[in-house]
């Protein structure tokens, strides 16, 4: 089960995508890689953080989907459900309950806790409360 299209995505990243958790479920028990990368690195757990896919990101990690894989611009699901959240959180704080690393630096030198703080978004801030501010000198 590993037919993709020709950006190499799989039926699970389109169902990841569309937030079509049966299909999700059912790709997974049919034998389905919850870490396979397109030809630029996205998993499918990247495709639900993108679209805000909360209950097939949540069937994606039961799955076995890893948390913390790294796409071609150094961006892990959380980052990209950081940057897409459209002030919503629910996606970043199932990504945080799982062990995502609010620290990890992608391509352009920039974390998930500090593109939270650069968007001035406080619905989306408020998820790394937690960790030091590390903006003063």
């Amino acid at each position: 089960m590993r037919d993709v299209d020709s950006a190499g995505r799989t039926l699970l990243h389109y169902a990841a995508l569309n937030d079509d958790t049966a299909q999700v479920v059912q790709l997974l028990a049919g034998g389905a890689d919850p870490n396979a990368p397109d030809k630029q690195g996205f998993t499918p757990l990247h495709m639900a953080a993108q679209e805000g896919s909360l209950v097939a990101a949540r069937a994606l990690l039961e799955g076995g989907a890893r948390v913390d894989d790294v796409n071609a611009f150094g961006n892990t699901p959380l980052l990209v459900a950081v940057f897409n959240s459209r002030g919503r959180g629910d996606l970043i704080a199932l990504l945080r309950s799982r062990g995502a690393d609010p620290l990890h630096v992608n391509k352009s030198k920039q974390t998930p806790a500090g593109l939270a703080k650069l968007i001035g978004n406080f619905d989306v801030a408020r998820f790394f409360r937690d960790l030091p501010d590390r903006s003063a000198p």
